[in-house]
């Protein structure tokens, strides 16, 4: 990441993007105590493509390395980190009366939106409605449905990625999950830090024209903001 790559690249691996990102209903890039990754969700019965778990690939940094061994929480796996891209949902979401380019508070949106909504994130991240919704009680807080908000409010409505020819484009679910849940590869924090410097600080851009940086998500440079997230 620039001039500051090597003070930060260890810490980059202790959360999240941007990945990645969003979604009242979606569920982030990590989940398990400390900032790792969350058990990943079984394909739902309608075999939405890419599944959890549908692409994962070998990388770096195999398990049983010293990075893996030191690792507090479930161990690291294998996936196939993919580079966000401008949103394909930009219909979807016109259809639902919202500028992809312009999306507004989630708390401000109508339920009878915030319902499509819902829909267009669960395809996103290859999720069903009960992997962040509680059973029988859809309107009880949740977990992810916490982190998913700040997502939304953080990423989505904040963010904007390169197109391929230097130009902005939307940013939503999609563009970072491509339909699934996990979307870094945590066993080698160097080769992590190096990927997140590419494709996160260099990709992603800021609507309110600052620079986009690594503490743009990762505010205190701990990188357990989706902790954090998750219990507000």
């Amino acid at each position: 990441m620039r001039a500051t790559t090597g003070r930060r690249s260890g810490a980059w691996a202790d959360g999240v993007l941007i990945a990645a990102l969003i979604g009242f209903a979606g569920v982030a890039c990590g989940g398990a105590a400390g900032g790792g990754p969350p058990p990943e969700v079984a394909p739902s019965a309608s075999g939405a493509p890419g599944a959890p778990g549908a692409s994962a690939s070998p990388g770096p940094g195999a398990p049983g390395s010293a990075s893996a061994s030191s690792q507090i929480g479930p161990a690291p796996i294998a996936v196939e980190m993919r580079a966000p891209m401008p949103s394909a949902m930009v219909d979807d979401l016109r259809a639902l009366g919202l500028d992809a380019n312009n999306l507004p508070p989630i708390e401000k949106l109508e339920p009878r939106t915030l319902r499509g909504v819902m829909k267009l994130i669960a395809k996103s991240l290859g999720v069903r409605c009960g992997d962040c919704h509680q059973e029988g009680d859809f309107a009880a807080p949740t977990r992810r449905k916490r982190i998913a908000a700040h997502m939304w409010d953080q990423f989505a409505s904040k963010l904007s990625v390169a197109d391929g020819q230097g130009q902005a484009g939307p940013l939503f679910c999609d563009s970072c999950h491509q339909g699934r849940t996990t979307l870094l590869d945590r066993r080698d924090k160097k080769a992590l830090s190096k990927w997140m410097d590419n494709n996160f600080v260099a990709t992603l851009s800021r609507k309110d024209g600052k620079s986009e940086e690594c503490e743009s998500c990762h505010v205190d440079m701990e990188m357990h903001f989706l902790t954090q997230w998750g219990q507000q």
